[in-house]
């Protein structure tokens, strides 16, 4: 799939702009919870700063995955956008791990606190912020089909998952002192959550890195669409990869061995042109044509 400037600067710009809202919300929420006596809220400061560090990510993958192929990347530089998505993946592992980790230590070690009223105020913004910025990013990556994107969309999500936790847990804490283990565990649920989703995005990252085939579906529908055009004989050797959200395919078409060369020539950008047209997701396909076996 191809990307046009306008594409790509509808990428950045809302990389970019997530950047800026996650730099003013870390300084709101670090200075909230600390005035405010809230080791939530500070801890959350530091998840928004993981945003930032994943926006940066996005950004350069972006830049560097729309470079055009060279003496030195036959293929172009499109791997990079998966490079990034799993990376961004093991940043969402990483966070989920540490707040599940300090979320059972406090509910273990029965470690409370005491947050002042002005807390929920920064909790209420990152939530309503980081909700709007997954929303924008979400429409933008699906517009785009751009993983990458999705995967920093799901990066905003999660935090403003994690300061929904941290709401809650602020509200317990106003009702009763009794209740501020329960900020504990609202964190937990929201990290178990946070992990599920840092993990698909690791996973499916990883099997396009790995050159791992589209589903069986699509490739059997592939198949169908070759073997049946006007022509061929018999098909085999269909080979189908992603570089970056793209696919590439390689197959060996075996057609009438009297045929010319200009006639099987014909058939193969027939079927070629047939596959690009039918899917904008491939990005080229190379058909080998062959004299039927005998």
């Amino acid at each position: 799939m191809s990307f046009t400037a306008k594409n790509i600067s509808a990428g950045v710009k809302v990389t970019a702009v997530g950047a800026v809202v996650n730099i003013m919300l870390s300084v709101v929420k670090l200075f909230f919870g600390i005035v405010g006596h809230s080791r939530a809220l500070v801890a959350d400061a530091v998840h928004s700063l993981s945003d930032l560090a994943s926006d940066v990510v996005v950004i350069l993958g972006l830049h560097f995955g729309e470079l055009p192929a060279d003496k030195n990347h036959h293929y172009g530089h499109k791997k990079i956008e998966t490079v990034t998505e799993t990376i961004l993946g093991i940043m969402l592992i990483i966070v989920a791990i540490k707040l599940a980790y300090d979320s059972g230590a406090a509910i273990v070690l029965n470690k409370t606190s005491h947050p002042t009223a002005i807390t929920l105020l920064a909790a209420l913004i990152s939530i309503f912020s980081k909700e709007w910025l997954y929303r924008w990013t979400r429409a933008v990556a699906i517009k785009q089909d751009n993983r990458a994107i999705l995967a920093n969309a799901w990066h905003h999500r999660s935090d403003a998952l994690s300061s929904v936790a941290v709401l809650i847990g602020l509200i317990f804490t106003q009702i009763s002192a009794s209740l501020a283990i329960m900020d504990a565990v609202a964190s937990l649920l929201v990290s178990l959550l946070i992990l599920k989703v840092g993990g698909k995005i690791m996973l499916e990252g990883y099997r396009r890195i790995i050159d791992t085939a589209p589903p069986d579906g699509y490739v059997d529908k592939t198949e169908r669409l070759i073997r049946e055009y006007p022509g061929v004989i018999d098909s085999h050797k269909l080979k189908m990869r992603y570089i970056g959200n793209g696919i590439h395919m390689e197959v060996h078409i075996e057609v009438d061995p009297h045929m010319t060369v200009e006639q099987g020539h014909e058939i193969a950008a027939g079927i070629k042109h047939k596959i690009l047209d039918g899917d904008s997701h491939v990005i080229d396909v190379i058909v080998h044509v062959e004299p039927q076996s005998c």
